[in-house]
């Protein structure tokens, strides 16, 4: 004989549904798609808009996703003996860094954002992250650094990625030009810059014992680490303001336009806002045990 599946409303069924969003170890229900889904399985029947206004009912909000690279088991002991070995750093030692990247700006804008429903501030669990997919569609590649005077000069590639042969242009040009806009010498800082193939090529390395750095110590960062990286907010931010404009760039050459005008317009403070964060990042680093930080 058919039965009638039994009513969504009860206590018992809102009891069933946050026991499986609130525990660690089952917080597999990825939005109202996953909690009906989870209810049909107790054969409990309830629409995506149903689960929605139980959840709110139930104190949960929907919160965006966390976007991460993921991180192999090795680089996450990596990272961690490169946060414990970096936790003694004062916010005065990071000022004296060079912060560096690479970032690709889509012409249609930036990736979308995905939720998750909790009932309290989180973690990086798995369903409160979503990984990142890079290079993802047309645009341009821009590389910029930040300081704690400041942003430095940013190099636009209008056309491909940046190999080894562009990577040391962009050194000579927009590195030693930041430098110098500052009056600093490469002695006076540290130049960060992750481990892509061209920043470790034998002619990068020796560019930078040539001009004054040691390639040594240049190197010594962390792979799969952009979360400890501050000017990953600064593209954060930068996208937002390109994001802001009423109309799409019609070619790449107006979207570099846009770029370089909103990249001049960070300032001092709002470096000094990221860079001074890295602290928090390195303890983040060492509590997740190598893992992603909620940066």
């Amino acid at each position: 004989m058919y039965q009638k599946a039994p009513s969504v409303t009860t206590s018992k069924n809102y009891l069933k549904l946050s026991n499986q969003l609130i525990p660690e170890e089952h917080q597999k229900i990825d939005g109202p798609k996953g909690a009906a889904k989870f209810l049909a399985s107790q054969n409990v029947s309830m629409t995506n808009d149903g689960v929605k206004k139980m959840l709110r009912r139930k104190g949960f909000k929907a919160r965006r996703k966390v976007k991460t690279n993921m991180i192999s088991k090795d680089n996450q002991k990596l990272r961690l003996a490169w946060a414990k070995a970096h936790r003694h750093l004062s916010i005065s030692d990071w000022r004296k860094w060079i912060f560096s990247d690479e970032t690709r700006v889509n012409m249609w804008g930036s990736d979308g954002v995905s939720y998750y429903w909790s009932d309290k501030p989180g973690t990086m669990q798995p369903h409160q992250i979503t990984p990142k997919v890079q290079n993802n569609g047309g645009g341009v590649m821009f590389w910029g650094c930040i300081t704690s005077e400041g942003p430095g000069y940013g190099t636009t590639i209008l056309e491909g990625t940046i190999d080894w042969l562009e990577y040391v242009k962009i050194l000579d040009t927009s590195l030693l030009d930041t430098l110098e806009y500052y009056g600093k010498k490469s002695a006076d800082v540290r130049f960060q810059q992750d481990k892509a193939s061209p920043h470790r090529s034998v002619v990068t390395k020796h560019w930078f014992n040539e001009n004054g750095f040691s390639a040594e110590r240049v190197l010594d960062w962390p792979a799969q680490s952009p979360d400890l990286n501050p000017i990953e907010h600064v593209w954060t931010e930068l996208k937002r303001r390109l994001d802001s404009y009423p109309n799409r760039p019609t070619t790449k050459e107006e979207l570099a336009t846009r770029i370089s005008d909103e990249w001049n317009k960070f300032t001092k403070d709002d470096c000094l806002a990221y860079i001074d964060s890295m602290p928090k990042r390195i303890k983040a680093v060492i509590r997740s045990k190598g893992g992603s930080a909620p940066f």
